[in-house]
């Protein structure tokens, strides 16, 4: 039974661990900024959606 317990518990701490990782990687960070030749580039992650054109 003690085993049980600890399995549980290790799993569930494990499970925190990598769970509270994965919302720290993902916290907006400002964009980098680098100078072009004309104007500077905008360095940011952007979510694209595509719907499908007519046929």
């Amino acid at each position: 039974m003690k085993t049980i317990a600890m399995s549980i518990a290790s799993s569930a701490l494990v499970l925190g661990l990598s769970l509270s990782a994965l919302t720290a990687a993902s916290a907006e960070r400002p964009a980098q900024l680098i100078e072009g030749k004309d104007r500077p580039i905008l360095l940011q992650r952007m979510v694209v959606t595509a719907t499908p054109l007519p046929g």
